[in-house]
């Protein structure tokens, strides 16, 4: 797949994005959301949070330029000119799942985002997957304290899969609940 098709595939879905979360009325104003790629500025502002993970978000800059990660998405969220999370995804080797490797929210609890991360995240993951003709968006490695924030997202344990999102399921709409501690 050429290179100019997916980065349209990855804005695609981050545009998706944000306009299938403001349909659940959040107490944000969605004119002030952004999802782009991550890039330097975002990196910049990340070194600033007083977080307790290190994913090394710094390396998503090189790996995005390599090759082998082409088909990977990166989802910088900002609302009102202030990073409020980020997520890597990329299907690796797969021909039917996409892994989401890092997700992580501005642990500034004042953020109105706060609860949102992980649906604006795997919402743009979901959509890239479905663009990509994948199956399953699986979570590597769920951290055990965002799982009930994956569970309200419709990722159940999959047997051989992994805790994942079938991408093939017509799932009854989007689950309105979110909770103020999802990552």
């Amino acid at each position: 797949m050429e290179l100019e098709l997916l980065r349209a595939y990855q804005q695609a879905s981050r545009e998706s994005a944000v306009e299938e979360l403001a349909e659940r009325a959040p107490p944000y104003n969605p004119a002030l959301l952004t999802l782009r790629e991550i890039d330097a500025e975002a990196i910049d502002q990340y070194e600033g949070w007083l977080t307790r993970y290190n994913f090394g978000w710094e390396r998503v800059l090189v790996w995005k330029n390599r090759p082998a990660h082409h088909k990977a998405i990166d989802v910088a969220i900002w609302y009102d000119g202030i990073l409020a999370g980020m997520c890597w995804a990329s299907p690796r080797d797969s021909h039917d799942k996409i892994f989401v490797m890092y997700i992580e929210r501005n642990p500034d609890n004042t953020m109105l985002t706060r609860g949102y991360i992980a649906p604006l995240g795997l919402s743009a993951v979901r959509n890239y997957g479905v663009l990509m003709e994948l199956d399953y968006v699986v979570i590597e490695d769920p951290n055990p304290d965002a799982r009930a924030a994956y569970q309200r997202e419709h990722f159940t344990q999959l047997p051989g899969i992994g805790l994942a999102y079938d991408l093939t399921q017509d799932y009854d709409g989007d689950n309105p609940e979110v909770a103020q501690d999802d990552h």
